[in-house]
């Protein structure tokens, strides 16, 4: 035993000495049978080291786990932000009023309501929209009537809703009866099925739901009827493209009669197949004040279509006579 290994020896408790004299002789670094496997265990520890490095000269990744929250370079951290989409920030109902929670229960207004948002609730201008059908613009004349609730310190106002057909107007009696409940506001239907008794609910109504028809029978005798022009604080129109059909006359002068005999009331329409929206929007005016300004116009295209449309194109085969593929056309 060498002088090195002896004073190890010496400096052991005899408990260690005792465990070192009962183990197996130690064999020196040159026999083949310890040889081997620290060759072998030296060669897995330089292996080691050499994965760990090329681990640290790697960049990690995050996990699956830590996607939700790995950051582009260059971008802000905002978790509480909302999305967007088709460029619109999609903005919250809780900006509005806790009262006026029971009315939008959903958590975000879709990309064709938030960007009309800033149009219903900045300002009182008339406003034109172009939607695709399905898009949500129904919800577009809810905000207006909530807008007008927020600047309303009375309750001393009517809100006119007009549809081109009594299904329409049944169908819409039925939704907001039942919305805007909790609000405290009366919804009543004018068309021609209206009787003299509920006639009377009419006029203790806050929102009357009617037809360019019977709406046109009300103003033709506005006399007879001014207090009730005079409460009329918004007029709503759906489906505003009728205007170039057979019943769009009656539209236009049921509308022109409440530009001159209403007072200061704001016009919200919408469509979803009008071409010429700047010409409505021109005819319609800013406001009851500047009608030498437009209205405020917002059109969405297709890509705002919730369920995308299949076009096919079909060809028919021509004759050479106009009247005889005019009426092989109509039945197809």
């Amino acid at each position: 035993m060498t002088d090195h290994v002896q004073g190890q020896y010496l400096d052991m408790s005899p408990v260690q000495r005792t465990e070192i004299s009962s183990s197996p002789p130690t064999y020196l670094p040159s026999s083949p049978s310890l040889a081997v496997p620290q060759r072998r265990d030296s060669g897995r520890v330089r292996a080691i080291e050499r994965h760990a490095a090329q681990d640290r000269s790697q960049p990690t990744f995050p996990s699956l786990t830590q996607s939700r929250t790995y950051i582009q370079p260059g971008r802000l951290a905002l978790e509480h932000a909302p999305p967007i989409v088709q460029g619109i920030q999609l903005v919250s109902p809780n900006e509005l009023s806790d009262r006026f929670r029971s009315v939008f229960p959903f958590q975000l207004f879709n990309a064709v309501q938030s960007k009309c948002y800033q149009s219903i609730f900045m300002n009182n201008d008339n406003l034109v929209v172009s939607a695709p059908t399905g898009s949500g613009k129904t919800v577009v004349l809810e905000m207006a009537i909530c807008k007008l609730l927020l600047g309303s310190k009375t309750d001393q106002y009517k809100i006119v809703y007009m549809a081109p057909t009594k299904s329409l107007c049944s169908e819409r009696q039925r939704d907001w009866q039942a919305k805007f409940a909790s609000l405290d506001l009366q919804c009543s239907e004018l068309t021609g099925d209206t009787d003299n008794v509920q006639l009377r609910h009419v006029q203790n109504a806050s929102i009357i739901i009617t037809t360019p028809e019977k709406w046109d029978g009300m103003t033709r005798k506005w006399k007879d009827h001014v207090r009730l022009m005079e409460l009329v604080k918004l007029f709503l129109i759906d489906e505003v493209h009728i205007l170039k059909e057979t019943r769009g006359a009656t539209l236009e002068a049921v509308v022109s009669r409440m530009k001159s005999v209403g007072s200061n009331v704001r016009f919200v329409a919408l469509s979803a197949t009008v071409p010429n929206l700047q010409d409505i929007a021109k005819w319609l005016g800013k406001d009851h004040t500047s009608q030498q300004f437009p209205a405020i116009r917002e059109r969405f295209g297709e890509e705002f279509r919730p369920v995308k449309l299949q076009k096919f194109v079909y060809g028919l085969p021509y004759r050479g006579n106009d009247f005889g593929f005019e009426a092989a056309c109509d039945p197809k």
